[in-house]
């Protein structure tokens, strides 16, 4: 049985949109999700989220004058660990999974420092709204790190402390956008 999102959700879908237009990005990207194409829009806000439009979650995490860079099978390099919300769980739950399975660490407090605004460049596939959905993006601390938690089947292949100096210089703008907020807050 495939499952459609309601009216409802539609509904509350395009009217967050819209009210991002006061909102500048920090970054657009295109991207697959699910695979089928989309544009990810990253901002940094401490707006509230409707939790039904939340399809993953994800953190900066940091340690000291470090930061956790991940590494994919694909070589790309990235700052925000995280990924897709079980059934039942919540959003702090997520994250705090997602993180633990693909780079090693646990979290302490979590801390907003924005989202992601994911829309489908087609058609949505069922169960998504037409107007897309959303990622929030955390501050956390990293307290420990535990390699046999991590889940090789995954994507990521590895993670890293990399000084928040060295990634700044190397990883993309957008990265280095996030990173510096994550800082000032």
């Amino acid at each position: 049985m495939t499952v459609s999102p309601s009216p409802d959700l539609d509904h509350l879908a395009e009217a967050f949109a819209a009210s991002l237009a006061d909102l500048t990005p920090v970054a657009e990207r295109r991207g697959n999700y699910v695979d089928a194409p989309v544009v990810a829009r990253t901002y940094v806000s401490d707006r509230a989220l409707p939790v039904t439009l939340v399809r993953s979650a994800r953190a900066l995490v940091l340690r000291r004058r470090a930061v956790v860079v991940v590494r994919a099978r694909d070589g790309y390099r990235h700052i925000t660990p995280g990924g897709r919300l079980e059934p039942g769980e919540t959003v702090e739950e997520a994250v705090r999974r997602e993180v633990l399975e693909e780079c090693g660490w646990r979290l302490g407090a979590l801390r907003p420092l924005g989202f992601e605004h994911v829309q489908h460049v087609d058609a949505p596939p069922p169960g998504f709204p037409a107007a897309g959905f959303l990622n929030p993006i955390f501050v956390a601390e990293g307290l420990s790190f535990h390699r046999s938690a991590r889940d090789m089947t995954q994507s990521e292949v590895g993670s890293s402390l990399v000084s928040v100096a060295r990634a700044l210089r190397e990883l993309p703008d957008w990265s280095a956008t996030l990173l510096r907020s994550a800082h000032m807050r």
